[in-house]
């Protein structure tokens, strides 16, 4: 059974219920998240129940290793993640054996999480375990969840191979969100070509993080990166210490003791009297939940603004930087997310798919397996906010007045931190402790942090789903809450903020994966062989392809065949196959060169782009500038420097169509569907300011060219079309390229994919079509069902990316509508009328 119901509707209710059941029957139930973050809070409640038959402990990358034996032999409520399953608990099945005859219940929570490669991987893992109990006799009943799932009975018989029944119907109370979206004002500066350049979301994300918190509205602010999330952390601490710091000089006489309560600000009480005998309490200070943060003592927010007052269900709020509210108001100016560069060009693609997303799973090999990607990150204040706090600012005065500690009121979230510091954050959000944090998407899923009155979302997160899920961590008890998205410097978050039809009333996307992807099925059937020799009688169990991927398998000399089946025939761990979250390869790991301290590891397809010579990397609020990359020896060597800006890898690409599988007309031109090989080589990289965006150069680098077997879609316009165009003095080149950056930019409001999920080349004249076409493929091996999706909503998906660039104010192109700051070319040549023109010619009847 898969429930699909909105976020605090009472779906975990309706799981812990049979799972709580089946333990006090002696059975065992195994609990499946996407992140450690998840099963931590879901321990927590399962602990608050306080019923002694229910032995509930979580498996993951951060239980002990003196806890994980105890926890096979006597644990009957088992919380992991899919990385931990994969790597642990299926290849040492022996040592779970009494755990899997007992299994009555799997639970599958958040299970829209799992999608694209990822969701392709969990697939087949899930058919694994099913296999696995089979071996010990049962035969689990699964249950799914999710808030945000299209189409949940038949994604849900996609990931786990069983018929589904749906329960959709949700009849819980809510309160009204007031949705509001913002477009940041652009500034003076420029970019490539002289293009105008926004002022970035993660800027515009700290200057309202630091208005929320004074306002004491408790609020959550997710960011795209990690180094995001520490970047607006940092700064709105750093906004909120001057306010203390101008407080404290400007307003002596509320400079009362932490606990007084606050006698100038709009509470309507009366002061108190200066002659009170009564002592203010002192505060309880308790650990630092956070390396570099120490959480302020306080009261909760139990004076939060009325956000809403109306009792509607959503309501949406568009405003123009120089239509932005007052001190106050409930909807405020954003601002471009961290600008975690995306993937395309005609000479670009970015398939690291980690790059944003904060999964923190279990790594097996390297515990510590921190994939940093170091986006670009604004600093610089909003000239537009008041810098110094005022008679104005009194709207905004918290009912404590320990101005010292307001900036401790502030801090980020994000996997790399110790377990303890991150519980110890989770516990001081949900207490009020805090009252603002800075997150990437490890927050977003179903962590109970009820009281949270406002989310601001810097940067489309990739999905209505995740929108959805990220505005639902407010408002989490009932009451009113505030959403804020404010948009990137970017062409889906430019359509979005002057479409928002394209949000409001429309279903959620439809969960893309693909379990028989042959570069994603043959890895797990040799851990399944190596697990238990696989018979005929698995075939059906893993998928059609089955057959011909093992032949392959066998040929190879992963598998060999014996009249009992096929068994796995090396000696290293079959599991190592299948990186689930990342790109492959081996490893490459970051060290210190200074000390030889091991700080984490990238993939070895991400290596080139984020530790590459001269990047800038970020590990745990530091930031080390790569020394050397040795891709032989699978180092980088980093040093711990300050430098004032970031930087960006830049590639070059070129694709050969290997098969064409589909193909329709497309006005006067034809739409195909195919096989591709893709070779891409990171040549340079950017160096831009930080404070202010501004380009500093483009650096050669050294690196090997890397192939990519996988689908994409792709189009082609006749030589007769592209002639009157040529005549008309349009840069058909240009044209094309602009095209392509803009439609990689839009593939992910139609399908479930994330931007660094696919790339694109364009050219004028094509050497296996001979004429005009634009790519734009699937950055994963053997293809991820995204350019597929493409290709079945290609009129849609290509008119919205031509509304985009007509709906961007700039003139001849820029980061918002057709700029990208990865492109291998330099964003040269471009050209928006000509892309207009050509857009509007291929969707012509």
């Amino acid at each position: 059974m898969i429930i699909s119901t909105g976020t605090a509707s009472g779906k975990s209710l309706a799981y812990l219920t049979p799972a709580v059941a089946s333990c006090l029957d002696g059975g065992t139930v195994l609990y499946l998240t996407p992140t450690k973050a998840l099963a931590a809070d879901q321990l927590r409640s399962l602990r608050d129940l306080r019923i002694t038959q229910v032995r509930a402990a979580c498996f993951d990358g951060d239980t002990p290793f003196e806890e994980r034996t105890w926890v096979r032999k006597h644990a009957n409520y088992v919380l992991t993640n899919p990385d931990m399953l994969h790597r642990s608990i299926l290849p040492r099945h022996a040592q779970w054996s009494s755990f899997f005859r007992r299994l009555r219940l799997v639970v599958v929570d958040e299970c829209h999480g799992y999608r694209g490669v990822f969701g392709s991987h969990v697939a087949q893992i899930l058919r694994r375990l099913r296999r696995i109990a089979a071996r010990y006799g049962s035969r689990p009943a699964f249950l799914l969840a999710s808030a945000t799932a299209s189409e949940p009975g038949t994604f849900a018989k996609r990931l786990t191979g069983l018929d589904m029944a749906e329960v959709t119907e949700d009849g819980s109370p809510k309160g009204a969100t007031t949705i509001a979206l913002w477009e940041p004002p652009l500034t003076e500066l420029r970019g490539e070509g002289g293009a105008p350049v926004r002022r970035t979301a993660t800027a515009e994300a700290a200057d309202l993080l630091a208005d929320l918190v004074l306002a004491d509205v408790r609020t959550l602010a997710f960011v795209r990166s990690r180094r995001g999330a520490e970047t607006v952390a940092l700064t709105a601490r750093a906004k909120l210490a001057d306010v203390a710091f101008s407080l404290s000089a400007t307003h002596p006489h509320l400079a009362t003791s932490p606990g007084t309560p606050n006698t100038a600000a709009h509470t309507g009480r009366e002061p108190t009297p200066a002659n009170d005998p009564t002592p203010a309490p002192a505060p309880d200070r308790g650990p630092d939940p956070s390396p570099g943060f120490s959480a302020t003592p306080g009261q909760s927010a139990t004076s939060t603004p009325d956000l809403d007052q109306s009792h509607d269900t959503s309501r949406e709020f568009n405003a123009r930087p120089e239509e932005r509210p007052g001190p106050g108001a409930s909807a405020h100016e954003g601002q471009h997310a961290d600008q975690a560069p995306d993937g395309y060009a005609p000479a670009c693609r970015d398939q690291d798919a980690d790059q944003a997303r904060d999964q923190d799973g279990y790594r097996d090999r390297d515990k510590n397996r921190n994939q940093e990607q170091d986006g670009h990150q604004d600093r610089s204040p909003n000239p537009d906010r008041v810098a110094a706090p005022s008679d104005t600012l009194s709207w905004a005065l918290p009912e404590t007045t320990d101005w010292a500690a307001l900036p401790e009121k502030v801090a980020a979230y994000r996997a790399g931190y110790l377990a303890e510091d991150r519980r110890l954050l989770e516990k001081a959000l949900r207490s009020g402790t805090l009252m603002g944090l800075a997150t990437t998407n490890a927050l977003e899923l179903g962590v109970d942090v009820s009281g949270l009155d406002a989310v601001l979302i810097a940067g489309w997160p990739g999905t209505r789903a995740s929108l959805w899920q990220q505005a639902g961590r407010a408002g989490r008890d009932g009451r009113d809450a505030l959403a804020v998205l404010i948009a990137r410097d970017d062409p889906l978050d430019t359509y979005l903020v002057h479409h928002p039809q394209a949000l409001f009333g429309q279903p959620v996307e439809a969960i893309v994966l693909d379990p028989g992807n042959p570069y994603v099925l043959g890895p797990h059937l040799c851990a399944a062989a190596a697990e238990i020799p696989l018979t005929d009688d698995d075939l059906s169990l893993f998928g059609d392809t089955t057959a011909d991927v093992l032949d392959t398998l066998v040929s190879d000399g992963l598998l060999r065949r014996r009249p009992a089946g096929w068994f796995w025939t090396k000696r290293e761990r079959a599991t190592d196959l299948a990186d689930i979250r990342g790109g492959g390869g081996a490893p490459i790991h970051v060290v210190e060169s200074s000390t030889g301290r091991l700080l984490g590891s990238v993939d070895e397809p991400s290596s080139h782009t984020t530790v590459h010579t001269g990047a800038i990397y970020l590990h745990q609020g530091e930031t080390y500038l790569v020394e050397l990359l040795d891709l032989e020896a699978g180092v980088a060597l980093v040093s711990r420097s300050e430098p004032d800006y970031s930087t960006f890898a830049r590639d070059i690409t070129d694709i050969s169509i290997l098969a064409t599988l589909r193909s329709q007309p497309l006005g006067p031109g034809t739409l195909h569907f195919g096989d591709v090989e893709v070779t891409r080589q990171v040549v340079s990289y950017l160096k831009r300011r930080l404070q202010s965006g501004e380009m500093l150069g483009d650096e050669p680098l050294d690196l090997p060219p890397r192939t990519l077997r996988t689908r994409a879609v792709w189009w082609t316009l006749p030589a007769s079309v592209v002639t009157t165009l040529a005549e008309d003095g349009f840069d058909l080149g240009g044209a094309a390229h602009a095209a392509e950056h803009a439609a990689i930019g839009l593939l992910p409001l139609f399908a479930t994919c994330d931007r660094w999920d696919i790339g694109g080349v364009s050219t004028e004249l094509h050497a296996d079509t001979g004429l005009l076409t634009v790519f734009v493929y699937d950055g994963h091996e053997g293809g991820a069902g995204f350019a597929e999706r493409g290709f079945a909503r290609a009129t849609d998906w290509l008119t919205a990316t031509r509304e985009a660039i007509a709906s961007c104010e700039c003139e001849r192109g820029c980061p918002s509508c057709i700029q990208s700051p990865k492109c291998g070319n330099g964003n040269d040549p471009l050209d928006k009328r000509g892309a207009l023109r050509l857009l509007g010619t291929l969707l012509s009847s």
